[in-house]
């Protein structure tokens, strides 16, 4: 995947996909948001394949960028720090983005197939 620019809320923002040769920050996950900079970076796992257990590297590599856009989001929108207290943070929760990250293409694909969209 090459660099593509995404807007969240009217933020640009620029996703990134590098493997762990040229991002150490991927020894300790699959993908991250950088905020102050407006980037998303994922673990190209199309480069990494052979390091990695995942058979279905796209797959995990979707989940991944839909988890990071949803943190995106919750920060543009002003959820990401004002959801609570410095360490109880509901929009920073991991488990809760998972949720929507997991969940939202089975949502949408009812809302589409209701005509809802």
């Amino acid at each position: 995947m090459t660099a593509q620019k995404i807007s969240i809320l009217g933020a640009e923002y620029t996703i990134k996909c590098q493997s762990i040769k040229d991002n150490e920050m991927f020894k300790d996950c699959d993908g991250y948001i950088d905020w102050t900079k407006h980037e998303i970076y994922i673990r190209d796992y199309s480069i990494d394949k052979d390091e990695f257990e995942y058979k279905d590297w796209k797959t995990h590599m979707n989940k991944t960028l839909r988890h990071e856009i949803i943190h995106g989001f919750l920060h543009e929108s002003g959820l990401w720090i004002n959801s609570g207290t410095i360490t109880h943070n509901w929009a920073m929760n991991e488990e809760m983005v998972d949720w929507f990250a997991i969940q939202s293409p089975k949502i949408f694909k009812v809302y589409q197939e209701l005509g809802i969209l």
